[in-house]
């Protein structure tokens, strides 16, 4: 064991989190991500099929989380058979989304998070004490729906809570706009009652590094697990696709030590940390970001120690998104069984690491032939 260690001494410290107890480990899925979150704006209106085979591409590069992001948006979207009165006057009813993608799920062998209620437009200001509320109320009413109608499937890991966190928002903006209102008021009960139901809960927060510096975001996350909120797990997103007015959210360059803060809050209260990383340009062309930009960006989430890295979105990659990744994977795992390393994980996922000669080799995980996705409504191949 001794001679292993020193032949990795040189490599470790790019993965400060490594656990090398037993059998290394290497990250499932396609160039090490794990899953995809889908908001269902294309695939709400695609087949069963369409659907299933989607899943069985992702399944294929093993990337097995899928997160429905939304169950309902209000007055816009429905992707479940609701018989809620507040949902009932929503434009677009793509009703099947989240049958049929649980219905692929139990054919392909991926794993499905199923979104709550999302209103926009009470969620920016911030909200209010009393819209925390109703945005409460109408989480649980969903939770109860949903865990009615798919409560007993296996392929379901939990919900998704689809407020997008944001420090800024709740550090002073009013007298009222709190982590502790925020928790006590929205967050935890609807955490809880998820939990109770056995399901997990996973978030997304999002941050710009403008507004903060990495220790002001570690201690907001702090304060709310403190005040009671206990997510199982918290996808932080990397911010390296987001911009206003052309200034960038996050920057590769530093984009790790933002997701080390937070893995650190994380840590301290025991809430599984991965990373959410954006895939698209920051140019607004609905493009996928250069193969350079994802690998850094993949680097970094494996680096910050996220057990699992998902990707923002499905409408993002279609098709030819998919054939990159695919490629993507070939070209990253060329010559060498290894492509990163990460956190334990079990037997089953498991595979030796190679060091021939005495020597480990390092292979950023890059190759990706990108190119634009048109936003049109194909079936997947």
């Amino acid at each position: 064991m001794k001679s292993v260690i020193s032949a990795l001494r040189d490599w470790i410290p790019r993965f400060c989190s490594v656990s090398l107890i037993g059998v290394l480990s290497i990250p499932a899925g396609a160039a090490g991500l794990d899953g995809v979150f889908d908001a269902g704006w294309s695939t709400a209106y695609y087949s069963a099929d369409s659907i299933t085979h989607m899943h069985q591409r992702l399944h294929a590069m093993g990337m097995d989380q899928v997160v429905l992001q939304y169950g309902a948006v209000e007055a816009t979207h429905l992707y479940y058979p609701s018989q809620l009165d507040f949902l009932q006057n929503t434009q677009y009813k793509n009703n099947q989304l989240f049958p049929k993608s649980i219905d692929a799920a139990k054919t392909v062998g991926t794993k499905i998070w199923l979104g709550l209620y999302y209103n926009g437009e009470n969620w920016y200001t911030p909200p209010t004490t009393e819209q925390l509320d109703v945005l409460a109320e109408r989480n649980l009413a969903v939770l109860e729906e949903l865990y009615s109608l798919y409560g007993t499937e296996t392929v379901v890991e939990g919900v998704y809570i689809p407020q997008e966190i944001a420090r800024y928002y709740w550090d002073g903006f009013r007298s009222d706009a709190t982590p502790q209102g925020l928790a006590e008021h929205f967050l935890n009960p609807v955490t809880r009652a998820a939990q109770e139901k056995g399901w997990k809960v996973m978030v997304a927060p999002f941050y710009n590094q403008n507004l903060e510096s990495p220790e002001k975001l570690q201690t907001f996350f702090e304060t709310l697990f403190a005040a009671g909120f206990k997510p199982d797990v918290l996808a932080v997103q990397d911010g390296v696709g987001a911009s206003d007015g052309g200034k960038h959210h996050a920057e590769t360059s530093n984009v790790a030590s933002y997701e080390r803060a937070v893995a650190r809050a994380c840590t301290q209260y025991g809430i599984d940390f991965w990373v959410d990383m954006e895939l698209f340009r920051t140019d607004d062309s609905h493009a996928l970001a250069d193969s350079a930009r994802l690998s850094a960006q993949l680097d970094s989430a494996r680096a910050a120690g996220a057990s699992k890295v998902i990707v923002y979105d499905l409408a993002v990659l279609g098709n030819e998104g998919l054939d990159s990744l695919e490629k993507w994977k070939l070209q990253s795992a060329e010559g060498s069984t290894v492509e990163s390393i990460g956190p334990r994980r079990s037997l089953e996922s498991r595979k030796r690491v190679e060091i021939p000669d005495g020597k480990t080799r390092y292979y950023k995980l890059n190759g990706a032939r990108v190119k634009q996705y048109r936003r049109d409504h194909k079936v997947w191949r």
